[in-house]
């Protein structure tokens, strides 16, 4: 018998609760918007696609293992961006940081540090 790869889990302990619960307040339109991305790159790695194996316009990398959602399908939208750090290997999503683009430079350099940590955080693989 087959064994069904298990689905993604979700991790956002290393977001900040405030930075969110904010950017819903002033942009929720976008906020959806980027969280239903997020939902549907879930269901490609849930459905066996890797990194690299597929092109989505609203997915894309900003090295360092981070990669960011923008927003889709929002008239007149504040450029948004859902930064993660997609662990394959773990088959878990980190949710990092939410921001526009305004923010961009300082939102990717945190996200790449959280992810410098979390990989220093976890057990060495013998």
């Amino acid at each position: 018998m087959e064994q069904q790869p298990k689905d993604w889990d979700l991790n956002a302990d290393h977001a900040s609760t405030a930075q969110f619960a904010k950017f819903h307040k002033d942009h929720p339109l976008e906020y959806n918007s980027l969280f239903t991305n997020l939902d549907k790159i879930l269901g490609l790695f849930s459905g066996g696609q890797k990194i690299g194996g597929f092109h989505v316009g609203f997915f894309r990398s900003e090295g360092g293992d981070v990669y960011r959602i923008g927003q889709t399908g929002v008239a007149h939208a504040k450029e948004s961006r859902l930064y993660v750090f997609p662990d394959q290997e773990n088959r878990i999503m980190f949710i990092l940081s939410i921001g526009d683009k305004d923010d961009q430079e300082t939102d990717v350099n945190e996200a790449k540090s959280t992810v410098k940590k979390i990989r220093e955080s976890r057990p060495q693989k013998q």
